[in-house]
This record gives structure tokens, C-alpha cells and sequence, in this order.
């Protein structure tokens, strides 16, 4: 039995949304936006638990600012390596479907 997770709509429409936000941002930029996003998760939350859109917000704008620690330039979807290597896989994925057919 596989434990791996397929992400929900829900999950690539947030993390679309912060990829786009994010783009040309350098790390002291992106983690501003990552604490804020914590800030506005924690105010929206009175039961104490966040949404999939927001957890998926936050980790991507957590993962992003990570990517970033090391990095002089701006943030760029295109040369991010987990997001083309999501592309690649999704690719792969609806090739491998097609051939089933």
C-alpha cells in the first residue's frame, strides 16, 4: 500500500498562488511574505487549525524562503528545481496514461 500523497486541487491552486507570488522576490522578501501568511493563518484560524489551502501556503512560502537561505538572486518557478521536477513527474505521469491506453 503506497503512503504517498496526491496533492488536491486545492493544494496546486495555493501553491500556484504563492509561486506567482513569490516570483522576483529575493529571501528577505520572501520570508516577510512567509510571516505574514503565518500571522494572517494563526488570525484566521480561532478553532486553531488551518485549512489544506493554507497549510499549503504556508509550506510552500516555508519552502521557498528555504530555497532562497542560500541564493543571492530572486525566486523564478522556472529554474526552481521541486517545481520542474513536479512538471517533469506530471508529464511523465500523463505519458505513462496515455501509453496504457
Amino acid at each position: 500500500m503506497s503512503t504517498e500523497h496526491e496533492p488536491s486541487g486545492q493544494e496546486h491552486a495555493a501553491w500556484e498562488r504563492v509561486r506567482d507570488a513569490a516570483t522576483g522576490m529575493n529571501h528577505h522578501q520572501a520570508k516577510a511574505a512567509f510571516e505574514e501568511a503565518e500571522r494572517a493563518a494563526e488570525d484566521g484560524a480561532a478553532d486553531g487549525r488551518q485549512s489544506v489551502g493554507t497549510r499549503a501556503e504556508l509550506d510552500e512560502w516555508e519552502r521557498i524562503t528555504d530555497t532562497l537561505a542560500d541564493h543571492a538572486g530572486s525566486y523564478d518557478p522556472a529554474t526552481d528545481p521541486f517545481v520542474q521536477g513536479q512538471l517533469t513527474a506530471r508529464a511523465n505521469r500523463a505519458q505513462a496514461s496515455v501509453r496504457r491506453r
